[in-house]
C-alpha cells in the first residue's frame, strides 16, 4: 500500500522549495515530484534579493513584509541544513548622468526609500536591505535533504497523469490528500489552471572569473557580484518569450561594470514565469477541491517564494485570507 502524504507538491524551483520547508517546519507529511528540467528559471535565477529593483529603481512591492519573511526562513533553512547559503551584501549603482543623481537625490527625501539608502557621493549611490541566496546550494542540498527521508521523487508528471475524481486530483501510485502545484512556465503545458495569464521571460546569468573584487553587488544595467575572491556572478538577462539569445550582449555588460578582463566559466538559461501584473499567483483552484499552486514569481522567486509558501500554508492549514494583491482569483471572471 502507498504510503499516505497530506501533501504532494509539484516541482522543486524556488516555489517548490519554499512550500516543501514551509510544510517540513509545521510538521506535515509531503512528497516533492520533480522533473528535473535541465532549463529551469530557478536553476539559472542570479539569487539577488533587492529592495529597490528595475529600469526606473522603484520600491519592491511590499519590500518590508517580503524581506521581513525571507530573513527568518532562509536562517531557519541554514539550520536545518548546517549550511551557509544566505549572504548580505549592500548594492553600489553608479550615476549614468545628472539624472540619476537627481532621481536619487529625490528618493533621499521620501521616505518610503530613507530606510534603504545608504551612501551618495558624486560617483553613485550605495543601497543597503540587500544580498543574495546562493540558490543551487539551496536546491541542491534541499533535494538531498528531503531524498534521505523519502520526501523526494524524480518523475515527469504530465497532464494525463492528473486525473479528476469528484473534484479531487488523483495520481496513480501516489496517496494524498492536497497538490501544490509548482512548475514555473510548465504550467502552461497543463490544463487545469487555464485562466491564469502565464508569460514567458527568458533569462541568462553567468559565473565569470576575475581579479576584480568588491564588497559590493555591483549594479549597472546588469548585476555584478564576488561569491569567492575571483570568481563572480553575473546577470540576468529579461527578454520576452522562450528564446535564448545567449550571453555575448551580458558579456559586454559586464565589461562596463567591472572594467577588468574576465573568463567564462558557465553559462545558465531559463524561462521566468511572470504574470501580467507582475505579482505571484496563489491559491486554490476554483472547482477542485484539493488543488492549489504557487507560480508567477518572475524575477523576484527568491524574495516571494517564502512569502507565497507561508500565505498558502495559513489560508490552508488556518483558514486565513490569501493577499488580494497575489490571489489568484483576481483573474477569475
Amino acid at each position: 500500500m502507498n504510503k499516505k502524504y497530506e501533501y504532494i507538491i509539484i516541482g522543486q524551483g524556488l516555489a517548490g522549495s519554499a512550500m516543501a520547508w514551509r510544510l517540513y517546519f509545521n510538521n506535515k507529511s509531503f512528497i516533492i515530484i520533480d522533473s528535473q528540467a535541465k532549463f529551469s528559471a530557478s536553476k539559472a535565477a542570479l539569487g539577488i534579493y533587492n529592495p529597490i529593483t528595475g529600469r526606473k529603481n522603484i520600491k519592491t512591492w511590499n519590500a518590508e513584509t517580503l524581506f521581513k519573511e525571507l530573513g527568518t526562513f532562509y536562517k531557519k533553512v541554514e539550520k536545518s541544513l548546517e549550511i551557509k547559503i544566505l549572504y548580505e551584501k549592500d548594492i553600489y549603482r553608479p550615476f549614468n548622468n545628472n539624472k540619476d543623481v537627481n532621481d536619487w537625490d529625490t528618493r533621499l527625501g521620501n521616505n518610503k526609500y530613507k530606510k534603504y539608502l545608504k551612501k551618495i557621493d558624486k560617483n553613485g549611490i550605495i543601497t543597503k536591505g540587500s544580498g543574495y541566496l546562493d540558490v543551487k546550494k539551496y536546491l541542491k542540498e534541499t533535494k538531498k535533504y528531503f531524498e534521505c527521508q523519502g520526501r523526494y521523487k524524480i518523475n515527469n508528471i504530465k497532464n494525463e497523469d492528473l486525473v479528476n475524481k469528484n473534484n479531487n486530483i488523483v495520481i496513480e501510485g501516489y496517496n494524498f490528500e492536497k497538490i501544490v502545484m509548482c512548475r514555473g512556465i510548465n504550467e502552461k503545458k497543463m490544463n487545469l489552471f487555464s485562466e491564469i495569464p502565464l508569460t514567458p521571460v527568458a533569462g541568462n546569468s553567468i559565473k565569470i572569473k576575475s581579479n576584480h573584487f568588491s564588497d559590493y553587488i555591483l549594479n549597472k544595467g546588469v548585476s555584478v557580484f564576488n561569491f569567492t575572491k575571483k570568481k563572480l556572478f553575473a546577470g540576468s538577462t529579461y527578454d520576452n518569450g522562450y528564446i535564448n539569445e545567449g550571453t555575448s550582449h551580458l558579456k559586454k555588460k559586464i565589461k562596463k561594470v567591472i572594467n577588468k578582463e574576465f573568463k567564462s566559466l558557465k553559462s545558465y538559461f531559463g524561462i521566468r514565469p511572470a504574470s501580467r501584473d507582475r505579482r505571484p499567483l496563489v491559491g486554490k483552484h476554483d472547482i477542485i477541491d484539493n488543488l492549489y499552486i504557487i507560480n508567477g514569481l518572475g524575477s523576484k522567486g527568491v524574495s516571494q517564494s517564502p512569502y507565497c509558501s507561508k500565505e498558502l500554508f495559513d489560508y490552508i492549514e488556518k483558514n486565513k485570507k490569501i493577499n488580494k494583491e497575489i490571489n489568484i482569483d483576481r483573474f477569475k471572471s
